[in-house]
């Protein structure tokens, strides 16, 4: 998903801001905060920075979102993290609107470095985090608090993705070159559903766990600590539960890229059956359902806009078909 690069900075009238009024409800002792930043603004998601909330000069994300995702959200960081053993994010605490359908959360900023997947040693905290995750959360027995992420989850995803695609060619609106895109684009989906049986039969080995379903670059930071560095991970939207392959897609799309040989090493704790092999096998599904992710964010709720507003939609289709083919290309000739 996209990312603000600039914030929009606002200084004055804060304590007046929603955000502001409703962390003071959860931290009534807190410090007016000096400023707030817009970090992301979405239809059903926006995420603000509060600026120097303590004396020690503290920051807080706010997030405001649907009442049931942030439930989830709280869940995974209340419930969830604490039995990984690992350090984790602080959630202050979620406060509902009036209305119910959306919530205020709140969580410690991720001060630290950027990930890289160019380094392999963000790559081995990443594989050791998504491990020791997942087997905590099995372990949990959490299935019933998270939404479906298994392969018709994302088989649905393609069909939906697809029939928006062949809405607009049906037009005759579209310029040449904007419907060989759309063709394109169509025509790889149909290869791809052409091969479920086999992402199927591959991702089977794999036990089903938590998904978070967006472990991109963007959504990780490294802190170092008095006793090394750790992965602080976050923005849990497109969480749920299901076989973990996009978590585990490798350099495609801005993902994580995590260590598959740790991963493996640490998974084998639980479910020695699962071999390396299986988890590349994986991690080569994962990276056409990261991409049919990618294409959905894309498409959703487009069928009824005029080709004319499909810019940014055909910018973004564009700059993914030759990651489509390259990832189809990849897993058929590997893995078929």
């Amino acid at each position: 998903m996209s990312e603000r690069t600039t914030p929009e900075v606002l200084t004055e009238g804060v304590r007046e801001h929603p955000a502001v009024q409703a962390w003071l409800q959860i931290q009534s002792d807190s410090w007016e905060p000096s400023s707030l930043e817009l970090l992301q603004g979405r239809r059903y998601s926006t995420v603000y920075r509060l600026n120097h909330v303590r004396q020690d000069g503290a920051r807080v994300i706010a997030k405001r979102c649907r009442t049931a995702t942030a439930r989830i959200e709280h869940a995974i960081y209340e419930e969830l993290l604490p039995l990984t053993g690992m350090p984790a994010l602080h959630c202050y605490g979620l406060l509902e609107e009036p209305e119910g359908e959306f919530c205020w959360l709140f969580l410690e900023d991720a001060a630290g470095a950027r990930y890289s997947p160019q380094l392999p040693h963000n790559r081995a905290l990443a594989g050791r985090w998504l491990a020791k995750t997942q087997l905590a959360a099995m372990s949990a027995g959490l299935r019933s608090c998270f939404p479906d992420r298994g392969l018709v989850h994302y088989l649905r995803l393609l069909q939906a993705c697809r029939s928006m695609l062949l809405h607009h060619l049906d037009g005759s609106a579209m310029s040449t070159e904007d419907a060989t895109v759309f063709r394109n684009i169509a025509a790889h989906l149909d290869a791809l559903e052409s091969l479920w049986g086999e992402l199927e039969e591959i991702c089977d080995v794999m036990p089903r766990t938590l998904v978070h379903g967006d472990f991109v670059n963007k959504n990780l930071r490294v802190r170092d600590t008095a006793t090394g560095d750790v992965l602080l991970v976050f923005d849990w939207e497109f969480t749920g539960w299901g076989v973990p392959a996009a978590d585990l897609a490798q350099l495609i799309d801005r993902v994580a890229s995590p260590d598959l040989n740790l991963y493996c090493s640490i998974l084998n704790r639980e479910y020695s059956h699962v071999h390396l092999r299986d988890v590349q096998a994986v991690a080569a599904c994962g990276n056409l359902l990261r991409l049919v992710d990618q294409m959905s964010w894309t498409t959703v709720g487009q069928e009824l806009v005029c080709p004319t507003q499909l810019v940014k939609a055909l910018v973004l289709l564009r700059s993914y078909e030759p990651l489509m083919v390259k990832a189809l290309s990849a897993f058929q000739w590997d893995w078929t």
